[in-house]
């Protein structure tokens, strides 16, 4: 969430936390709510020697997700229509913080 909003925010009017915490809200303030159809939810799963996601949380019975992946718009006038992919999870291939950007 932190790079979503640091990617869709305003320039700040000072370069100061409080004006940045400020323009973050905003973004935050106009996401519309996220359709199920595009939202993606689970759980790790491993073989025996590493274990899975219940495994590691010592509960068989587990519904807790330990990954995320969700389309948002941000209902402004610079974003409108245009898609935010955000992905996260534990026990990824590889950690990554990425932003990329594709311009049409």
């Amino acid at each position: 969430m932190q790079l979503l909003c640091l990617a869709a925010m305003e320039p700040p009017s000072r370069f100061e936390p409080g004006a940045v915490r400020d323009e973050k809200l905003k973004v935050i303030r106009a996401l519309d709510p996220v359709l199920p159809g595009e939202i993606a939810r689970g759980q790790y799963r491993a073989d025996r020697a590493v274990g899975s996601y219940r495994d590691h949380a010592g509960n068989p019975d587990s519904v807790t997700e330990s990954l995320i992946a969700m389309k948002v718009q941000v209902s402004n006038w610079r974003w409108a229509g245009t898609p935010f992919y955000v992905r996260t999870g534990k026990k990824l291939r590889r950690r990554m913080s990425e932003i990329a950007i594709i311009f049409r």
